[in-house]
Parts: structure tokens; C-alpha cells; sequence
């Protein structure tokens, strides 16, 4: 029976064909079909129905059909958000002045093979590349956090590690938070100082409280706000409880875009962390963007151009905030 067909039943009153649902255990963020893929098989998944089917006005998952009608609303070419200063000033300075300074010490490789014994990071992997990793580069070197504590921890990892080693003088103390850690990250990375694997749920909240101004929590989540979740738990749990001056990372977070078109209609990830992110930001007094590599690719794409030193330049999805200073 096809949804619709199903939709049409329920508004008859009949009831529903129970609809078995794969739901994936919070996961290390995704920002490629790869990369969910590798989730999915690290993560145990479990099999159970819903009272509603997916695409039903009720279910989180959306209507694909539904929303392909709606794609030109969705998704328009110069979208306008009301209520949150994105903070133009913040991202020319961080182009102008941050990416000239460190960007030429970027010299990692493009690609190498992702296997258990890799141990450096390299550019074109599966879950941190693009403008995210090279502006993770510049502004752990920019702003030199005394700590970094990461929620979902991986490449982003080998990267914040050799900054650390090479250009921090192994001053920086690396938190990882990861209940499915790829195996480099078992063995050990030189430049971490602690991983923990457990969910973010079961970490002690004074691990977090402890963060001093200048230091970052990287979030790096399964996306998804919903009951007992990790989105919820970091947003309603763990943010309010940070200090004034606390850097915040938030990855795949496409503001002022929707969730990419692909991701949404061909994919159905169906992920709602950046409606979280975007209620956050509005009318905020206690937040402050700093730098946004979507944002600033699609603003500043000249300068994003200049700051990498490409023809083309790219975005990403790595947005960056911090609690303001009282």
C-alpha cells in the first residue's frame, strides 16, 4: 500500500498497517551518504513500529512527495532569516585576517586509505572536509582554546590532534565523547588527552560546566531531537550550563539554507537539529555567531575564494557560536 493510499485510510479512520522502522542508535554526525553508511554499521540498531507511517503529519520523517511540491519555497536561492544576526563583521575578519595567517600551513594530504591503522587526517575523507576542516584549522590556531572537548569524535579528531602536536606545542587538551569510536581512535591518538565511550547522555554535566571563556565544545551529534536524544540532551542539558565566553561548534548546520535538497528528498535523513539551532539563535542575548562555512560561502563567496586559495571556493557545514560575556 503506497502512503498516500495509507494517509487516505487513517483520514477514513481506518487503522494503520504497523510500519517496521530501522532506527539508527545516536551516531557521529553525518555529512555524507558514506559516512551514514559507516554510522549504521557501527552503531547496534533495533527494529520496532510506529503508530504512524513515515510521511504521516504525525511522524518526524517527512513527505518527500510532499515537500518536492513545496521545493521552490524550500529552497530558494537567497533565503531570508528573520531574527538572527549572522554577524557579517565576525566572518570578513575571520576571512581577512585568521585564514591569510594560518591557511598556508594546511598541507594535509587529499587522500589516503581509510583503514584501522590510519592514524593522520587527511582532506577528502567522509565526515570532515571542505571549508569545515580548514576553518577547524585556522580557528583552533586563531583563538588557542585551552580545551576542546568533541560530542561525536573522528576526523575532526586526527585534525584537532596534529594542530595540537604541530602548531598548539601539545597544549591543548582534547576531549573525545564517542560511544561508537572508529578503531584510531581506540588505539590512541597523540594529542588526546581522554576518550570517553559512552553516550553524551551519561556524561557527567560537570565535564562541561568546568569549560572556561575561550574554550570549545564541539557538537557533533546524531542530528535528530527527539525523547532521550543526544540533540536533546546537549540543548537542553548541557548549553545552558556553559560559561560565558564557551566557543560552540555545531556540524551540518546549513543556515540560512534548509537541509541540502538531496539530503532531504532523495536521501529522507529527515534530520531537525538545525530547526533547534535556528529557535536558538533567534532574538538571542546569550549567543553570538562567529562563523558560519555555509553562510560565508554563499555571502562572502569571493573572499571564501581568496581564504582557501581556490578558483571555486566551498561551504560546508560547520557553524560556529559563543555564549556571549555577561
Amino acid at each position: 500500500m503506497v502512503l498516500r493510499e495509507r494517509l487516505q485510510n487513517l483520514l477514513r479512520g481506518a487503522r494503520p498497517e504497523s510500519t517496521p522502522v530501522t532506527v539508527e542508535a545516536d551516531a557521529p554526525g553525518a555529512g555524507s551518504a558514506d559516512e551514514a553508511d559507516a554510522a549504521t554499521q557501527e552503531a547496534p540498531v533495533s527494529t520496532t513500529t510506529t503508530a504512524h507511517p513515515n510521511g504521516h503529519f504525525y511522524s518526524p520523517v517527512v513527505d518527500t512527495a510532499e515537500l518536492a511540491e513545496r521545493e521552490s519555497l524550500l529552497w530558494p536561492d537567497s533565503p531570508r532569516i528573520v531574527g538572527i544576526d549572522f554577524n557579517d563583521a565576525s566572518h570578513e575578519d575571520i576571512l581577512r585576517r585568521a585564514f591569510p595567517r594560518f591557511m598556508p600551513d594546511y598541507d594535509y594530504p587529499e587522500t589516503l586509505e581509510e583503514s584501522p591503522q590510519l592514524t593522520d587526517f587527511f582532506t577528502r575523507n567522509s565526515q570532515f572536509s571542505w571549508l569545515d576542516a580548514r576553518a577547524y584549522f585556522v580557528l583552533l590556531r586563531h583563538w588557542r582554546p585551552r580545551r576542546v572537548i568533541e560530542i561525536g569524535s573522528g576526523f575532526s579528531t586526527l585534525l584537532a590532534a596534529d594542530v595540537n602536536r604541530r602548531f598548539l606545542d601539545g597544549q591543548l587538551d582534547v576531549t573525545c565523547i564517542e560511544p561508537y569510536p572508529r578503531e584510531f581512535l581506540l588505539q590512541g591518538v597523540p594529542g588526546v588527552s581522554r576518550l570517553l565511550q559512552a553516550k553524551v547522555q551519561d556524561v557527567d554535566l560537570a565535564e562541561f560546566a568546568a569549560l572556561e571563556s575561550g574554550d570549545v565544545l564541539f557538537v557533533d551529534s546524531s542530528h535528530v531531537a527527539k525523547t532521550g536524544s543526544d540533540v536533546n540532551f546537549i540543548y537542553f542539558e548541557i548549553l545552558p550550563r556553559l560559561a560565558d565566553g564557551v566557543r560552540v561548534h555545531i556540524h551540518d548546520i546549513h543556515l540560512p539554507h534548509e537541509y541540502s535538497k538531496d539530503w532531504v528528498l532523495t536521501e529522507n535523513r529527515s534530520w531537525n537539529e538545525q530547526y533547534l539551532v535556528r529557535a536558538l539563535l533567534m532574538d538571542s542575548r546569550r549567543y553570538v555567531v562567529e562563523f558560519g562555512c555555509n553562510y560565508a560561502f554563499h555571502r562572502f563567496p569571493q573572499l571564501v575564494r581568496e581564504a582557501v586559495r581556490s578558483e571555486h571556493g566551498y561551504g560546508g557545514g560547520s557553524l560556529w557560536i559563543r555564549v556571549r560575556e555577561s
